[in-house]
C-alpha cells in the first residue's frame, strides 16, 4: 500500500533561516517560496527525487501548526506516504476502524494532491498521512 515518501513536512520558527542553512550546508535551493496569509504560514518547498520537502514557519501562534511548534519545538510535523487509489485506501482504513479527518476522509491540499489523515488516536499516537497526486 505505501509506495514511497510523498512528502516530509517540517515546522520551524524561521523559514528564511532554514532556507539559508539548507543552501549553505547542502547546496539546496527551494523550488518555491510561498506565503499563505490566509492559512497563517510561510513555506519553502524542495524536491528531492519523488519526495517533496516542506518547511513551514507558522505566522499565527494560535494556528494548529503554531501550537505544534510551541508545544514540541521545531522538527518533523508529519511524513506523508504516497499511495494509489486514495479513495479506496480511505474506505479500507475506515473499514478497519481508523478514524479519518475530514468529510469522507479524503481532503485536497492547497498544492492539488489528495490526502487521507488518520487520527493519532486510531494509530498508536502517530499521525499517518497518505497522499496521491
Amino acid at each position: 500500500m505505501l509506495n514511497f515518501v510523498h512528502h516530509v513536512h517540517y515546522v520551524v520558527a524561521d523559514r528564511d533561516a532554514m532556507v539559508a542553512y539548507l543552501e549553505k550546508n547542502f547546496g539546496m535551493k527551494p523550488t518555491k517560496l510561498e506565503v499563505h496569509a490566509d492559512r497563517g504560514m510561510k513555506d519553502a518547498l524542495y524536491k528531492v527525487g519523488p519526495t517533496l520537502i516542506e518547511i513551514t514557519e507558522p505566522l499565527d501562534p494560535k494556528s494548529g501548526i503554531g501550537q505544534h511548534l510551541a508545544q514540541n519545538g521545531p522538527g518533523v510535523y508529519h511524513v506523508s506516504w504516497g499511495v494509489g487509489n486514495i479513495r479506496q485506501v480511505a474506505r479500507d482504513l475506515a473499514g478497519k476502524g481508523n478514524k479519518l479527518r475530514g468529510q469522507g476522509g479524503v481532503t485536497q491540499s492547497p498544492r492539488g494532491y489528495l490526502s487521507v489523515n488518520i487520527e493519532p488516536a486510531s494509530s498508536q499516537g502517530i499521525w499517518f498521512q497518505l497522499s496521491e497526486g
